[in-house]
């Protein structure tokens, strides 16, 4: 088993700091290349070798592949053994996980389909002609980007506020037509695995508190690329009671695009 000391050697004051404290909530902000990922590779093997915490125990969430792989592999080589039992990777990763362990639950078919940007772009252009709308006026991008913004936001076409005017409720039937299409179809998009994910949670009282009561620490890295659904479905898994560390710059916001905010690390 690691040794304590030789596990904090190589940080400085202020990782040794943020890797052993004992507070329940914890926020790291640094600027970018100060060691933000360093500390939460440590603050894993802290949990483990220090706290004694199961592996199993384990929720780590990242904003990449490759981020989550190079997690995965630093945890294991400061442990000097392969990190099982931890769930470490994206957003993305986690959701489809749970989504495909609980698609009944989740009111999926068993062989439900991911669509990526293309394919969703290419059923979106079929909704407006079953509804025909010219693309000219409502372009395919423009609607899709208001699709997955308010999946971003966590918000249904059902709970769109309909202004009354032509804009407004044509963009919310065209989302609730695309949704329909999706349901019927077994069709999951990006944004569509995240609300679902959250809502699959939420409805379902028996799961959130096993999954609650699993992961007895959640760390998240670049918290201030989560957008609203990112957020709500992190803070749904901690709860009241379980460990949280997120790390994060609040100078930057690579993720903007995707309906990311800052507010979530300093609000």
């Amino acid at each position: 088993m690691l040794s304590t000391h030789k596990l904090l050697i190589n940080l400085n004051e202020a990782q040794t700091a943020a890797v052993t404290t004992d507070a329940q909530h914890s926020l790291v902000l640094a600027g970018a290349g100060s060691g933000k990922t360093r500390v939460l590779v440590y603050r894993i093997a802290w949990l483990l070798a220090a706290e004694g915490l199961s592996p199993y125990a384990i929720l780590a969430v990242t904003f990449t592949n490759k981020a989550a792989a190079e997690m995965r592999h630093r945890v294991a080589e400061l442990l000097d053994k392969p990190a099982r039992g931890m769930w470490i990777g994206t957003f993305h990763s986690i959701a489809l996980r749970l989504l495909t362990m609980h698609h009944k639950e989740a009111g999926l078919p068993k062989n439900f389909q991911i669509l990526d940007s293309e394919d969703q772009y290419r059923l979106i252009r079929r909704v407006l002609a079953d509804l025909e709308l010219d693309e000219k006026q409502w372009q395919p991008r423009t609607v899709q980007g208001f699709i997955n913004g308010k999946k971003n936001e966590g918000i249904r076409a059902t709970e769109i506020d309909d202004f009354g005017d032509d804009n407004s409720s044509t963009l919310i039937k065209v989302y609730q037509h695309y949704d329909d299409h999706c349901n019927r179809g077994g069709l999951v998009d990006f944004a569509e695995m995240l609300l679902r994910t959250h809502q699959l949670l939420l409805n379902n009282s028996a799961l959130l508190e096993h999954y609650q009561g699993r992961f007895g620490a959640i760390l998240v890295d670049e918290f201030q690329d989560t957008n609203d659904i990112q957020s709500a479905f992190i803070r749904l898994l901690a709860g009241n009671k379980n460990r949280i560390m997120v790390v994060g710059d609040d100078d930057q916001s690579i993720y903007a695009w995707r309906g990311a905010k800052i507010d979530h690390i300093i609000g």
